[in-house]
């Protein structure tokens, strides 16, 4: 099957292992939708976490930092030379101070991204989500971010760019 090319955001694994990745990367969506797994293979983990976005490092590292000012996280550390942005959600002097059953209600959640220049035309995206300081796959949250780094890709680069997308390993609709 032939997977046509879209100028948006594609899984980042080669066109000659995008069924290999889509038939590992399945089970590992399904179970996080259910909710009963936690223990996900490495190539689960990286079809979850990681984007390939067809535009430049420039345009990509500016809708990812308006992503992350959208869905109101803090800003920690934003380094545009080294690719890395990194948010949070929530009160980590509050959390030093909580019990750790007011943790578990009120998690704080940090999102770090790393963007990486493949071409002149194409940036790779990694996601990592910490909750409460512990690594966590957050389908939730990280389906908003990738949504949101995609709007703001679109609003940023106007219709003239836009003819479709991938999101989450998945062609959407036309």
């Amino acid at each position: 099957m032939a997977w046509p090319e879209s100028p948006k955001f594609v899984p980042a694994h080669s066109p000659g292992r995008r069924n290999l990745a889509v038939l590992l990367g399945l089970p590992g969506a399904w179970c996080l939708w259910l909710g009963g797994c936690t223990h996900l293979t490495q190539a689960e983990l990286k079809f979850l976490e990681t984007r390939e976005v067809r535009a430049p490092f420039e345009d990509v590292y500016d809708a990812a930092l308006n992503a992350m000012f959208s869905l109101d996280l803090v800003i920690q550390h934003s380094d545009k030379l080294s690719g890395v942005i990194t948010g949070q959600a929530g009160d980590h002097a509050q959390l030093a101070q909580m019990r750790a059953a007011q943790r578990r209600r009120h998690p704080v959640r940090k999102v770090t991204l790393l963007l990486t220049p493949k071409s002149p035309d194409r940036t790779q995206v990694r996601m990592k989500v910490l909750v409460n300081e512990r690594p966590q796959v957050d389908r939730k949250l990280m389906t908003a971010v990738w949504q949101r780094i995609e709007r703001e890709y679109l609003l940023e680069s106007g219709p003239a760019r836009t003819s479709g997308s991938v999101s989450a390993g998945r062609r959407s609709a036309r």
